[in-house]
């Protein structure tokens, strides 16, 4: 394998995650996907059957299903926020990411409840002990039944430094997946202030403002109940406890070790990203004026619209 990932190649594998881009075979768990070129230097992402087709072999991969659920590509996105950060976003020209160590939600992250963590803890020993005590066939541990167990302990406490570092490492943008307007997103996120807005936009096009980027992940957060299981380890991140159901969360998450601030910004095309921006349904009415006149100066046209919450009723 010669590891030459291009940027087309990771693309290719990340967008066509879940089949083979050659016959559409469904990869399911545990399958080996090929990351490849093809005769005319063609990235290629296929399946066993067709790893033939590879002149030349990248890596190839242990399947796993992503840990959270795509949107569909035109399910619309909301974000609420004050009028400063949106002055921000356009300045910067770029998304603002939030490190998760950051969240007012103390259980960014988290696996479980601390008052289960014995039984997850019991569950990853028994992992642990029985990969050290099956190795692969060329491999033999040799270990005693006692270094066995602290090898096991030890990994054990590696998992948990990880997943409380990876909360310093990882950054999210947080948006809300809905057809309309939120009386209750304006409440939580922009303080029902006057003076702030709300950027629409699409899964699809807050993907491709990102550039198609395949180190950015965007999906669905699932709901849990915590008292009655765990977050894995790799989808943590994609996990909230039921009580944030009312969120309908579309996140997009990114991984950064060697960013140590509480926050870090993306460059995105804002004019593939904002496809209307919505006013506070408190904003007086020369406020959609004043957002109209800062998107030009900071050269953005979109349509900017004031609150369907305003509309009057009839009895």
């Amino acid at each position: 394998m010669t590891k030459r990932l291009s940027l087309e190649l990771r693309r290719m594998a990340f967008e066509s995650h879940d089949a083979c881009v050659s016959c559409g075979y469904a990869f399911n768990k545990g399958d080996t996907s090929h990351l490849g070129y093809g005769n005319d230097d063609e990235p290629l992402y296929v399946c066993d059957k067709c790893a033939k087709l590879l002149k030349e072999t990248a890596i190839r991969h242990y399947f796993m299903p992503r840990p959270y659920i795509l949107p569909v590509p035109n399910s619309k996105l909301w974000r609420y926020m004050d009028f400063t950060k949106y002055v921000s976003l356009l300045a910067s020209r770029g998304l603002y990411f939030t490190s998760a160590d950051s969240f007012e939600d103390n259980y960014e992250g988290a696996k479980g409840l601390k008052n289960h963590k014995e039984k997850w803890d019991s569950h990853f020993l028994e992992f642990f002990r029985s990969a050290i005590k099956n190795p692969p066939p060329e491999y033999k541990h040799g270990l005693s039944e006692v270094e066995v167990e602290n090898q096991a302990s030890k990994l054990l406490a590696d998992l948990e430094l990880v997943g409380m570092a990876n909360k310093q490492s990882t950054f999210i943008s947080c948006w809300h997946e809905s057809e309309h307007e939120s009386e209750a997103m304006w409440r939580l996120y922009s303080s029902f202030l006057a003076n702030a807005v709300a950027v629409r936009t699409t899964y699809e096009s807050l993907y491709q403002s990102l550039g198609r980027d395949p180190s950015i992940y965007i999906g669905r957060v699932q709901y849990i109940d915590l008292k009655k299981s765990y977050a894995s380890v790799n989808d943590a991140f994609w996990r909230k406890r039921k009580s944030f159901e009312h969120e309908r969360e579309v996140r997009a998450v990114v991984h950064d070790l060697d960013c140590k601030e509480q926050g870090k910004v993306l460059t995105c095309d804002l004019d593939q990203l904002i496809e209307e921006v919505f006013v506070s349904p408190k904003a007086p009415a020369w406020f959609a004026e004043l957002v109209t006149d800062v998107n030009k100066k900071y050269g953005v046209q979109v349509a900017v619209s004031t609150s369907e919450l305003i509309e009057e009723p009839f009895f």
